[in-house]
């Protein structure tokens, strides 16, 4: 069992290396410091357990891991998502030129959301948050050629689909 004092001086260290983690999966400062601090909340919550893990910064590291996914996952990161659509589609000053890139995003991003699970994972982690397939690889634990082929079958499906929706448009 960990006391408050072998807690600091066992799980503190990896306070910038955990930070960073988060910081390339969310790619924001204030989500990742949230994401740290409901790390070692969990850790502490748990200490009676801790000494039965092995390797504590691997622990700690995936556990970071897996709350920014969720957090990826979770709807409210989406509409915030969508925001950063609105924002980007307001640098146009022609009103018909905004509203027309507007729906645009937005319907791209319903369209994402529309992608298998692993499909959008993969499609986020790479566009949106710009990781490297390497990067991609240690979040997901799948190899640099299936990663290629899940980014190639999503990208497919959205050009297919976008593709639908403007030929239904110009009807």
């Amino acid at each position: 069992m960990f006391d408050a004092q072998s807690f600091k001086d066992t799980f503190l260290p990896f306070h910038a290396h955990l930070y960073r983690t988060a910081y390339r999966l969310l790619n924001s400062q204030a989500d990742a410091e949230d994401v740290v601090q409901d790390v070692y909340i969990k850790l502490w919550t748990m200490r009676e357990k801790l000494s039965l893990i092995t390797n504590h910064e691997a622990y700690a590291n995936t556990m970071t891991r897996n709350l920014c996914l969720d957090r990826l996952r979770s709807p409210a990161y989406r509409s915030s998502a969508s925001d950063a659509a609105e924002a980007l589609s307001a640098e146009s000053t022609d009103p018909a030129l905004q509203a027309d890139r507007h729906d645009e995003l937005k319907m791209v991003f319903r369209m994402v959301d529309r992608l298998p699970q692993r499909q959008r994972e993969i499609f986020r982690l790479r566009h949106f948050s710009e990781f490297s397939l390497r990067e991609i690889g240690q979040i997901t634990g799948l190899s640099p050629v299936n990663i290629r082929v899940q980014l190639t079958r999503a990208q497919k499906h959205l050009r297919e689909q976008y593709d639908k929706m403007n030929r239904y448009e110009n009807r």
